[in-house]
């Protein structure tokens, strides 16, 4: 796909409250801040590269970001690009009012009428209606219910549409008796309710109907709305009522990039567009009509899930509507005080009809109501205050009926309150400035760049060449000297470098290796670590790093947490020799740590089968397999995966000589038994030990070599069990002679001394620890085709009996030991070499690495984020700023009054049910 070119598709409106306005070319304004603008203005004309290149200060991604948003919100048009146009040639003749030949009408045997309720409507029933002509569902009778008109729509639909018929209520009435009155004269399967503001995509109402059939436990089934004159951005995904605040739309103001979807249950239909079956309203009952504006919808769609039925959202039908009822997208002060006296008496009669605990809601509405009223008094806005007065003396006399209306209600109840609002505290907070859709660099940055990078939005252009970059951090030093977690890390990164991953390899410390073969990056404290993260599509991390950094968890937009490592078991027998209850504290420890990983991650990885059966415990424990993840796959491979230890596809390099003739105690025909790694203190070097005089008889020029006795991490101190196998050695005489200790080997030269080597040995106690274990020293034996001596118990002791790659010893068998040295070192290691071939094949670190690989490049955060448990996932920004630092750049930008106001609405989110 070719880069591509940029046009203004919207006009500079100035400024409002020193804030930057667009206008979209159907006449929308949108808030933007300053950022934008610089960035809009200066794409127009501009291909995407000269754009990306000119804010060079700024990060790459999050300029891309913004002109795809720009670019999705119809404030930019692309040029050169493939991508599909946001409405296609039907719905721009629906727009106009033009036909719709190109249409395939559909039917199924059931009718549609839909109910639409006009007062002084006649402008918008010119947009409507000739929506709904165009539909691709044919089978409708339209109904509409006019409610006090003064204006000529009754003379106008009666000469230009005399198919449609036309109720007049005998005297202005609540939208809801309206509502029931045209329900009652329909005669269709299905009831489209729709307000007189809204156009309908062509086949809105076809895909309505479809989502109805495949959910029949569905009582009301739910558009999406986009803003009629912004219509790249959400009106909103049916709505919800909170214990604070008033109703508000679902993902009101967002930029729709498709990040929402994957919404299916919903709290509550707005009833400027939805589709109810005959069955539901009858099963529910008829819309409440002592509503006079306001609520009416959330207080039906909330009773018919009181009684157990469902609000299913169906987004790809797409109906788009003037929110507010403005011809189109102006500026907005607020509530009138003639709405807001409806709504504050609506969210009254909603808390006291349907929540099981009423006060819950009535005692926020009180006080919210006190604090509106008190600013309205400091503002001297009398109507405000009257208004109130109302509200609630009304409250006070219609108490009884309230009362009775709550009886009735809760009578029927089938779902308690906990499941009746859990739906909604995933929702995320309105994007809206003053009624206007908002986009700001802040939320290009910190939400939708996050959406965009972990496949949760449509495919964009700007980033459809571009790699995903993994970023793979390691708890361990990586460098010329390095333990089994280190060269992990190295391989890996090495393995999965390419044109379509590319992979940063952070570290602690400095990074102290030349030639790594991939982008070595030194992290010394969180701030290292976040900026590298911003800049990253993944993030791999494992064993403590969560604990130290816990912002890893919402760190980049997916997470692969690397569980090779049972820390829980290796933890139980290295401090066995402490105190009991130091035990038990070091347990718990590490046991939150471990449920703290697995909450953590999209994608999991351990070392091998035996390991994968030990975590999928761990993760159904902890939640994570569930009907989400097993849905999208049964065999949870996409949830957890093998990516295990590999060999290098090159053999060991041996140059130069390492320890024969060079070290004083190893002649040149020495047979060198290799201890490939670390002493710690859940092996058993001391059986090895024990049984070397042994095979000092019989083969005088054996030598011993230890390739660490001190770990490479300065902060791992030496363990006890190193401090043990000197001592021994230095007890038999051995220790400088036939037994060598090597504080620790660089890892290039390793090779050298695999290649040298006659033999390997890695002996251990059987216990849990060692059931999961695959050490890395192991795999490198196998690389460098050394037979090895391994005690049993663990997964490489069984490829050892299996492929005939040396001897298996019994635990603490030190005669046993001896034996099988002599038996090995009996023969040319040559001789083994061939058995060496099919695992050499197996263990390629690019076919290890293969899950991984795939994850990265098609994967997508965990299916639990985004649906099933969690219903709506988290489509919070990820790496926001803290709430301070947000609100002092708020206070910076747009003054103390939006810092206040933005305060409000945050709180009011936060406290909702």
């Amino acid at each position: 796909m070719t880069s591509p070119r940029y046009l203004s598709a919207a006009r500079d409106a100035g400024r409002m409250a020193d804030r930057p306005l667009l206008v979209t070319l159907q006449g929308g304004r949108v808030a933007i801040d300053e950022i934008l603008l610089e960035i809009w203005r200066y794409a127009q004309e501009r291909s995407l590269a000269d754009v990306v290149a000119h804010f060079a200060d700024f990060p790459a991604d999050g300029v891309r970001a913004a002109l795809a948003c720009l670019a999705e919100g119809g404030l930019l048009t692309r040029q050169g690009t493939e991508a599909p146009e946001r409405e296609s040639k039907n719905q721009r003749a629906a727009w106009h009012g033009g036909g719709s030949e190109a249409i395939s009408p559909k039917t199924g045997g059931e009718r549609v009428s839909v109910v639409l309720v006009t007062h002084n409507s006649r402008a918008w029933l010119d947009i409507c209606l000739p929506s709904l002509t165009a539909q691709t569902w044919r089978d409708i009778e339209v109904i509409i219910v006019d409610n006090g008109s003064r204006d000529d729509t009754i003379a106008r639909l009666r000469a230009t549409h005399p198919e449609i018929r036309v109720l007049e209520m005998p005297a202005p009435s609540s939208l809801a008796a309206a509502i029931n009155a045209g329900v009652q004269a329909a005669s269709g399967d299905f009831f489209l309710l729709l307000n007189p503001d809204v156009r309908l995509a062509p086949d809105a109402l076809a895909e309505l109907v479809s989502v109805a059939r495949r959910n029949p436990d569905a009582a009301a089934v739910v558009p999406k709305l986009s803003f009629l004159y912004a219509p790249g951005f959400l009106n909103g995904l049916g709505n919800h009522v909170g214990r604070f605040g008033f109703g508000v739309d679902n993902a009101l103001g967002h930029l729709d990039l498709g990040q929402f979807d994957h919404w299916r249950d919903l709290p509550s239909a707005c009833f400027a567009a939805a589709l109810i079956p005959r069955w539901a309203w009858q099963a529910v009952g008829p819309m409440d009509e002592e509503f006079p504006l306001y609520y009416e919808d959330s207080e039906w769609s909330y009773r018919a899930r009181l009684l157990g039925w469902r609000i299913v959202g169906a987004p790809q039908a797409v109906v788009y509507h003037a929110y507010g009822g403005h011809a189109e997208a102006q500026p907005q002060a607020g509530l009138s005080a003639f709405k807001l006296e409806r709504a504050a008496w609506g969210r009254y009669r909603f808390a006291c009809k349907i929540p099981q605990a009423p006060w819950r809601f009535l005692w926020t509405y009180a006080l919210d109501d006190v604090l509106r009223a008190g600013l309205a008094l400091l503002r001297r806005q009398g109507d405000v205050l009257q208004a109130y007065r109302r509200v609630w003396t009304r409250l006070w006399r219609e108490r009884k009926t309230l009362r009775a209306a709550r009886r009735e209600v809760q009578s029927r109840r089938r779902v308690t309150d906990a499941a009746l609002f859990a739906l909604q505290r995933h929702i995320p907070p309105p994007r809206v400035w003053r009624g206007m859709p908002e986009l700001t660099w802040n939320s290009v940055l910190h939400e939708y760049l996050p959406l965009i990078k972990a496949g949760k939005t449509r495919s964009m252009p700007e980033f459809d060449s571009s790699p995903v970059h993994l970023l793979i951090v390691s708890h361990d030093v990586v460098g010329e000297k390095m333990a089994g977690p280190g060269m992990r890390y190295l391989e890996m990164a090495r393995a999965l470098q390419g044109d379509a991953l590319q992979v940063t390899l952070a570290m602690p410390g400095e990074a102290a290796l030349s030639d790594a073969g991939v982008p070595l990056a030194a992290y010394r404290g969180a701030s290292d670590l976040r900026i590298l993260l911003a800049e990253s599509d993944v993030v791999l991390f494992s064993a403590y790093l969560l604990e130290r950094y816990p912002f890893l968890a919402e760190g980049a937009p997916r997470r692969v947490v690397d569980l090779y490592d049972p820390l829980v078991l290796e933890n139980l027998h290295y401090h066995l020799d402490e105190p009991l209850e130091a035990q038990q504290a070091r347990n718990r420890q590490v046991v939150t740590q471990m449920n703290r990983l697995v909450q953590a991650g999209d994608f999991f990885l351990c070392g091998n089968e035996r390991q994968r059966d030990f975590w999928l415990g761990v993760l159904a424990a902890n939640g994570r397999v569930n009907p989400s993840t097993y849905a999208q796959d049964s065999t949870l491979r996409q949830l957890l995966d093998v990516v295990g230890i590999g060999i290098p596809a090159r053999r060991p390099q041996h140059e130069t000589p390492f320890l024969r003739g060079v070290h004083p105690a190893v002649p040149e025909d020495a047979r060198i038994v290799l201890w490939g790694g670390g002493i710690w203190n859940w092996l058993d070097p001391l059986t090895l030990v024990r049984a070397w005089p042994q095979v000092l008889t019989r083969h005088p020029n054996a030598r011993l070599v230890f390739m660490g006795t001190r770990h490479p991490n300065p902060q791992v101190p030496v363990h006890e069990m190193a401090h043990k196998t000197e001592a021994l050695a230095e007890e038999l005489g051995e220790k400088g002679r036939s037994i060598i200790f090597l504080e620790w080997v660089p890892y290039t030269q390793r090779e050298a001394l695999l290649v040298e080597a006659d033999v390997g040995v890695t002996l251990h106690p059987v216990h849990v620890e060692t059931r999961y274990s695959a050490r890395t020293r192991v795999l490198d034996y196998l690389w460098a085709r050394l037979p090895v001596v391994i005690t049993e118990g663990d997964v490489t002791s069984e490829w050892v009996r299996e492929y005939d790659l040396g001897c298996v010893v019994p635990e603490s068998g030190v005669d046993a030991v001896a034996q099988a040295l002599l038996d090995v070192l009996g023969q040319p290691k040559e001789a083994f070499a061939p058995a060496f071939t099919p695992l050499l094949e197996r263990f390629t670190w690019k076919r290890v690495v293969q899950p991984l690989a795939q994850y990265c490049l098609h994967g997508a955060p965990a299916p639990d984020r985004v649906s099933g448990t969690k219903q709506y996932g988290s489509l919070l920004p990820t790496g926001t700023p803290s709430l301070v630092g947000q609100a002092a750049l708020v206070w910076r930008t747009q003054g103390l009054r939006a810092m206040l106001r933005k305060g409000m609405r945050y709180l009011q989110w936060r406290l909702r049910y």
